[in-house]
């Protein structure tokens, strides 16, 4: 076997928003993405989300995010990667407007900063 240093994560690019006690796609759900600790639903407490391009270049879209049939984020129909440039809270409604899920700081379950804080400890 080669020796090599495996340090990136195969993992879906784009997740799939899902309810949490039957596992089916939260379809035609609306996602709010805030300053952490806050309600994102709050207009005064959400920040800036953006599209990410193939190109790598970026366009500011309103709140809130759509999810389509299969779970995922869409904008026009379209499949997007949306990103931020900042930790920030999330909360997932379905389509009735009841709250499916809420992460007060998304940074806590990002794999990507536990790698960051282990390399300032060791």
């Amino acid at each position: 076997m080669t020796d090599i240093t495996a340090n990136v994560v195969v993992s879906n690019p784009r997740p799939i928003f899902t309810e949490s006690r039957s596992f089916k796609a939260v379809a035609n759900g609306k996602i709010y993405i805030g300053q952490i600790d806050t309600d994102p639903v709050n207009p005064a407490n959400q920040i800036p989300v953006y599209i990410e391009n193939e190109d790598g270049s970026h366009v500011q879209i309103a709140q809130p995010l759509i999810i389509n049939a299969a779970g995922k984020i869409v904008y026009n129909g379209q499949l997007v990667k949306i990103v931020t440039v900042q930790g920030h809270s999330m909360a997932i409604y379905d389509a009735n407007g009841s709250q499916v899920d809420y992460i007060a700081n998304v940074l806590k379950y990002d794999p990507d900063q536990y790698s960051i804080e282990a390399d300032k400890k060791f």
